[in-house]
C-alpha cells in the first residue's frame, strides 16, 4: 500500500471521523444500529440483524476509501431491468482505492469473513492514532485508524474482534467495526463501490502494469438485488454491465488499447459464466476461483492519456446474460427484481 503523506494522513482522519461521526448520527433513518460489542469495539450493524440500506452503503463504500471518493446513487436500466445504480469517483485511486478498499481474509477466524477500509492503514502502515494537527476535529470515540468493514454475515464475535486487533496494533476499544453481510441492501451497495478497485487490481495483477499510473477512475454498474434468491451477485453486474472511464499518464511502454482490452471482462476465460458458479466450484473460498487474477475485470472501459489525449475503449455491456439469468430465477420483465 503507498504510504500518505503527513497531509494526507491528517485530511484521512478528520474525514474518517467526520463520516463515521454522520453514519453513526443518522442510523435510526438508515436502519442501522450500533453498541459496544466484545472486549468494548464499536460494532455497527448494517445488515445482520437489521435492515440496513442502499444509503448505508454509498457511505461505507466512501469510508472505506477514507473518504477518498465521491459516490451517488442512482437508477439504472440493463436489459430492460430497472436496478439501483452506483456511481464513484475515485481522486486518489492507488492510495485508496488499491490501498485502503482492498479487502483481506480474516483467515486466522473465518475466511468467509474480509476486512477492508482504513483499518489497512494501521496494519500496512503503522498508523495507530490520529496526528495532533487532527485531535481536534476527531471524536475521542472514534480512532480513524480503527475503522473497519466488515464483510460477514454474523456480528463479531471476541476473536473476530481480538485478531483484528492484533493485526492493527490497537486494542478492542480501539476499533470501529461496519458489519456488511454481502447479500444484504448495503452490502450489494459497498460492494458496487469496488468497481474501480477491480480495473487497479487487473491492471497490477493480470497485466503487470504500474497501477500508480492511474490519475482518476469514474466507474458505473448496478446494483444487485438483496437476498439469498438473487439472479445475480454484484461481481455479475461488475462483469456484465460495469463501465468505468479512468485518466492515467501512461508510460510510453504502454498501449493505450492493448490496456484497454485486457481489462475488460470479454478478456477472461470466465465471460459468460454467473459468479456465483464459480464460487461454488471453489468451495465458497474466493482466493481458490481458478484464474481469479483475470477475473475481476469490467464490462466497459474507457482510458485516457491526460498528456496526450490519446483515448482506448473496449468491452461493451452484456445486458443479455443478466436478463437471462433474471429469466431463470423467475423474474418477469416487468418485476422489480
Amino acid at each position: 500500500m503507498a504510504r500518505m503523506t503527513s497531509a494526507e494522513q491528517a485530511w484521512a482522519a478528520a474525514r474518517v471521523t467526520e463520516l463515521v461521526a454522520s453514519l453513526l448520527r443518522d442510523a435510526p433513518v438508515l436502519d442501522i444500529t450500533s453498541h459496544r460489542g466484545p472486549s468494548g469495539a464499536a460494532i455497527v450493524d448494517c445488515g445482520v440483524d437489521v435492515r440496513g440500506s442502499w444509503e448505508a452503503g454509498r457511505r461505507i463504500a466512501v469510508v472505506s476509501h477514507a473518504g477518498m471518493m465521491n459516490a451517488t446513487l442512482g437508477v439504472s436500466d440493463v436489459a430492460r431491468l430497472s436496478l439501483p445504480e452506483f456511481v464513484g469517483d475515485s481522486w486518489r485511486p492507488y492510495l485508496s482505492t488499491y490501498g485502503l478498499q482492498v479487502s483481506f481474509a480474516l483467515s486466522e477466524v473465518d475466511p468467509a469473513i474480509r476486512i477492508s477500509g482504513p483499518v489497512r492503514a494501521a496494519i500496512d502502515d503503522g498508523l495507530r492514532t490520529t496526528s495532533s494537527a487532527v485531535e481536534g476535529a476527531a471524536s475521542r470515540d472514534t480512532n480513524p485508524w480503527g475503522v473497519a468493514v466488515v464483510e460477514s454475515d454474523r456480528l463479531p464475535d471476541e476473536a473476530v474482534v481480538a485478531a483484528i486487533g492484533r493485526r492493527a496494533g490497537l486494542r478492542p476499544d480501539e476499533l470501529t467495526l461496519l458489519v456488511v453481510p454481502s447479500r444484504s441492501l448495503a452490502g450489494v451497495t459497498q460492494i458496487a463501490g469496488r468497481l474501480n478497485e477491480c480495473v487497479l487490481f487487473t491492471l497490477d495483477q493480470s497485466l503487470g502494469l504500474d497501477p500508480k499510473s492511474v490519475l482518476g477512475i469514474l466507474g458505473a454498474v448496478p446494483i444487485a438485488p438483496c437476498g439469498a434468491g438473487a439472479f445475480a451477485t454484484q461481481d455479475d453486474m461488475i462483469h456484465y454491465a460495469g463501465r468505468v472511464t479512468m485518466v492515467v499518464d501512461a508510460p510510453a511502454s504502454w498501449s493505450l488499447q492493448v490496456v484497454a482490452d485486457g481489462l475488460v471482462f470479454r478478456s477472461s476465460s470466465a465471460y459468460g459464466r454467473l459468479f456465483s458458479e464459480l464460487l461454488a466450484e471453489a468451495g465458497g473460498v474466493f482466493e481458490a476461483i481458478p484464474g481469479l487474477n483475470d477475473l475481476n475485470k469490467v464490462a466497459q472501459i474507457a482510458v485516457v492519456d491526460r498528456r496526450t489525449a490519446k483515448m482506448a475503449t473496449a468491452g461493451a455491456v452484456d445486458g443479455a446474460i443478466l436478463a437471462s439469468a433474471a429469466k431463470r430465477a423467475g423474474r418477469g420483465r416487468d418485476e422489480l427484481p
